[in-house]
């Protein structure tokens, strides 16, 4: 037998002994754990048949795969330091030693991370066109945008505002074409195409309207408000109940 915990038996299993932990390490420390419960299965085998020797090379083996199935699955091994909450409630690395793109943007302070998001938010929405990032600054602004995902939310209805409305008129034009309802293939094309157009449009307009109600969603929390009004009517007596009642034009 060998003293040395850390050298299996079985040859295909070294390769664990020095591989550092990846970011699949939990999903490879199952499968570890899996194979250690088979061996363990197949050295009480050996056992019953009198194969002592051969039971404890698997009972060996399965203690080594499973000692290495917690160490590829520690995330502190896996970071390589501490881990400390960053911005946003992210996980990071109190060693200054490993960077990355991600830890570095998960230990920026909040003020600075809210500033580039912003530019961030603006180029893209501004990708889309130039009237869509006019639309949406003009709605942030209007609602009041409180946090980013009103701001991030607001982008969104703006974009599928400005996309529907083109789309529209896409579809105006192409309906405008259709001088006759003649089977002509170029009529029968601008049909095709102006119904199209008008049903992309139709979804687009759909969904910056769905981004609104979530929006009111968020900010009253999904309840509606319900006003009950007790009137008391004595007999014989009459009562109208309303909200609000205005006169029209030529109404006394």
């Amino acid at each position: 037998m060998s003293d040395n915990p850390d050298t299996p038996y079985d040859p295909s299993l070294r390769v664990f002994a020095s591989r550092h932990p990846r970011n699949d390490g939990a999903r490879l420390g199952r499968m570890m754990k899996a194979d250690a419960t088979t061996r363990r299965l197949r050295a009480r085998q050996m056992s019953e048949r009198g194969d002592r020797h051969g039971a404890e090379r698997e009972r060996h083996d399965a203690a080594f795969l499973e000692r290495q199935a917690d160490r590829l699955s520690d995330p502190l091994l896996a970071v390589g330091s501490p881990l400390s909450p960053g911005t946003g409630g992210e996980v990071v690395s109190a060693d200054p030693k490993t960077p990355s793109l991600y830890q570095n943007e998960v230990r920026q302070p909040p003020d600075l991370l809210a500033a580039e998001a912003t530019e961030h938010r603006l180029a893209l929405t501004g990708k889309v066109s130039g009237p869509a990032l006019t639309l949406a600054l003009e709605m942030t602004e209007s609602i009041g945008a409180r946090n980013a995902v009103e701001r991030n939310l607001v982008h969104q209805i703006a974009v599928m505002h400005a996309l529907g409305i083109t789309l529209a008129a896409r579809a105006n034009g192409f309906a405008a074409d259709v001088k006759t309802w003649a089977s002509e293939p170029r009529q029968q094309v601008q049909s095709v195409e102006a119904a199209r157009m008008t049903r992309a449009a139709a979804r687009a307009v759909e969904a910056s309207q769905r981004g609104m109600l979530v929006l009111e969603r968020l900010r009253n929390g999904g309840q509606q408000l319900v006003t009950v009004q007790y009137v008391n009517v004595q007999e014989g007596g009459a009562a109208v109940v309303a909200g609000r009642m205005d006169r029209g034009e030529g109404q006394k």
